[in-house]
């Protein structure tokens, strides 16, 4: 006699459910890599990393108490001295990107929830 075990049955919904979690998790990664991929503004190439996001938004807190604040920034193409109106602008500029990317992965998981199959790979900030 042979046992047929259906508890391990692989369903199509079952199958279904697990493409949308993994293109869920396509969409969040790729989100993430938009994120900190960084950015130019004004011709100066920034970084948008978290820790980069994190240094750059507690130096945007220092401009905004005292508008005489200047800072060496550190690029890839070496350090920049920054004044309080560029820090600020660079902070407004990274926060505009990381929501943009944000914005994005909504607008993705909307289409695939409307049961469109959005391509993940195009239309990042």
């Amino acid at each position: 006699m042979i046992t047929i075990d259906l508890s391990q049955l692989v369903t199509a919904g079952d199958r279904a459910e697990q493409a949308l979690t993994a293109a869920r998790s396509h969409i969040r990664q790729r989100r993430d890599h938009s994120i900190a991929g960084g950015i130019t503004v004004n011709g100066l190439a920034v970084a948008t990393d978290d820790l980069s996001q994190s240094r750059i938004m507690g130096a945007a807190l220092s401009a905004m108490l005292d508008p005489g604040y200047s800072v060496q920034w550190k690029t890839a193409a070496g350090f920049v001295l920054l004044d309080a109106a560029t820090v600020l602008a660079l902070a407004q500029a990274i926060r505009a990107h990381v929501q943009a990317c944000f914005n994005h992965e909504a607008a993705l998981l909307a289409a695939l929830a409307a049961g469109e199959d959005p391509d993940p790979e195009i239309g990042w900030p």
